[in-house]
């Protein structure tokens, strides 16, 4: 929420009535992140009154969002119109991987600044970014000093500009681009272009870049950005009473300047956190804008350790969306399991504790699904079998897959747009995985017994589309077909001898299979008499649900086109 503009009687406090409209406008370019083309965007800010203002008194990290939506390639603009700064942040990066620099993206990157601001990039270059001039061109020119009087036979490619210096680009890929910087330093400041030259001599490549990732470092971390080692912490589960026993921290709204804030708070990160929950209510209910800041910088904080804890720097917009949806997701869990659905308790819980905590606390709940099923997991008699998880079909083997990922996810299907996978929003997608992880329990609990006294075909279990549907509906149809006890598969003449049995006599779909779901129930309940109550009733409720698939599946089909290759629930063998 925008906060109105007061005026100052005071002489000496700058008028804010110049930044207001120009805060304003930051504000919506980057709502409109998520709505506009990048050519959209660019056009919105190279048509603005003062685009060069409007881009640098954005924070680096909507900077970098920005770059990112308008694209690589098409970001000339944005770089001419962008701050020193910002290009640092931009560099910090795109040119590392790991703990190395990335020739190639430093190429390529280099090249889009010299194309931008040639002069501003070789005035950087040779004061803040000497540290990169120095260990990119080590890595990529090879150097002569030709001496007084002195006659040199040098190879193809060499080129000087003072008639001193020799120079060649080592990569072909890189020759414009460096030949144009070194022409431009030359004629910004020829003295101190040879002394960048001489210096290449000394220079020790293993430790210059050790101290220029040292220090890329130190930066990065002032925006999130922390060393792995500290930053995976963000992943350690914190225990819902352990956050209520925290001390509240002071509210900050009181001790944070309002301008200096606006001015270091990321827009975008917030912007793109994902749908309507507890958190976006609770922060649409904020009206003070120094605590909506605030809110503002740790978000993007916590997007960035994550970042960094999943060893993602250099990024993609559509990363850089995921990740915030991420940390959106596992805050909202907490504040559902915190706050229920209490905007009011919700903005006290924001108020008073660290994102990070919240996150962490988020992130446990998931983590306790994980352990209880890698607890089952252990013990289970699929897993004794050498089976895996696609052996409980594609939605239950899906959800149990998910929530045994190092970071447990939700799995939404094949179907859903995007990925199969995605991070945890609500407490519904634990209810839900957890209830079907039950659901797997009491199911392995059944089969056990069943298989101790009629042991499964060793065939079959290796049968790499094998189910744990054929094997309930192989034995329960053997049983009502009155053929001996076993999980094998049954001829065609049967299978349809058992859908006549269960149809009734109906002659046209759908086929009705009336009165055989409790008959099945029963059947499968007598194996598991030893079950407490609590699992018999879950038991019961998951042999229904497959009973009602199981009709689903062959309501519509004939017994005349009844096939074995189409048979997901009954294995039909060829005849002898």
């Amino acid at each position: 929420m925008e906060e109105k503009t007061q005026s100052q009687s005071n002489s000496d406090v700058p008028d804010k009535r110049v930044e207001e409209p120009l805060l304003a406008d930051r504000r919506i370019i980057a709502r409109e992140l998520t709505t506009l083309s990048g050519t959209e965007i660019l056009d919105r800010i190279l048509g603005h009154e003062n685009p060069k203002k409007i881009v640098q008194d954005m924070p680096s990290e909507d900077f970098f969002w920005l770059i990112k939506k308008v694209g690589d390639d098409d970001c000339l603009p944005l770089l001419e119109l962008a701050s020193q700064d910002q290009w640092t942040y931009l560099l910090d990066l795109e040119i590392w991987r790991k703990d190395h620099l990335y020739v190639e993206h430093t190429s390529l990157w280099l090249k889009r600044l010299q194309q931008a601001q040639p002069m501003v990039l070789v005035r950087w270059l040779l004061s803040q970014g000497q540290s990169l001039a120095f260990y990119y061109l080590y890595k990529n020119i090879q150097l002569v000093i030709k001496e007084n009087d002195e006659d040199l036979d040098l190879a193809n490619g060499f080129f000087s500009l003072d008639g001193v210096f020799y120079i060649r680009v080592i990569d072909p890929r890189y020759r414009d681009t460096i030949e144009n910087i070194l022409r431009e330093m030359a004629h910004e400041d020829s003295v101190r272009y040879q002394a960048l030259l001489l210096g290449l001599a000394g220079l020790l490549p293993a430790e210059a870049e050790e101290e220029m990732y040292r220090l890329r470092n130190v930066r990065l971390a002032e925006h999130g950005f922390l060393p792995y080692e500290e930053a995976i912490s963000v992943y350690a589960p914190l225990d819902v009473e352990a956050l209520r026993n925290e001390k509240a921290k002071e509210s900050s709204g009181t001790s944070i300047d309002d301008k200096v804030t606006r001015a270091l708070a990321p827009l975008s990160p917030l912007y793109h956190a994902g749908t309507e929950n507890i958190l976006a209510m609770a922060i649409s209910e904020i009206t003070d804008p120094i605590f909506l800041d605030r809110l503002r910088l740790e978000f993007a904080g916590l997007c960035n350790q994550v970042l960094s804890a999943d060893g993602i720097l250099a990024q993609e917009l559509q990363v850089l969306i995921k990740t915030c949806r991420k940390a959106a997701g596992y805050l909202n869990l907490a504040l559902e399991r915190l706050c229920g659905k209490d905007v009011a308790s919700a903005l006290k819980l924001l108020s008073g504790h660290s994102l990070v905590s919240i996150f962490r606390v988020g992130f446990g709940l998931a983590l306790k699904v994980k352990w209880e099923a890698e607890r089952w997991i252990k013990t289970s008699w699929f897993r004794a079998q050498g089976l895996d998880y696609d052996f409980w079909g594609e939605h239950w083997g899906g959800m149990l897959s998910g929530i045994l990922e190092k970071r447990p996810h939700f799995y939404v299907g094949p179907h859903q747009e995007g990925e199969e996978f995605r991070d945890f929003q609500w407490l519904s997608d634990l209810g839900d995985s957890l209830k079907v992880l039950r659901r797997l329990m009491v199911l392995d609990a059944l089969l056990e017994p069943i298989a101790k006294q009629y042991p499964v075909d060793q065939d079959l279990i290796e049968s790499t589309e094998l189910t744990f549907h054929p094997l309930i509906f192989n034995f329960w149809a053997r049983t009502l077909l009155k053929l001996e006890p076993s999980f094998s598969g049954i001829s065609l003449s049967h299978a349809r001898a058992l859908l006549r049995q269960l149809r009734s006599g109906k002659k046209r779909p759908p086929y009705p299979m009336d009165g055989f779901e409790d008959t099945f129930i029963q059947f499968f309940m007598s194996y598991a008499s030893g079950s407490d109550k609590e699992a018999a009733s879950l038991l019961k409720e998951t042999l229904s649900l497959i009973w009602k698939e199981f009709c689903e599946e062959y309501k519509w089909v004939s017994t005349r086109d009844l096939s074995g290759k189409y048979s997901r629930f009954i294995s039909i063998t060829p005849s002898s």
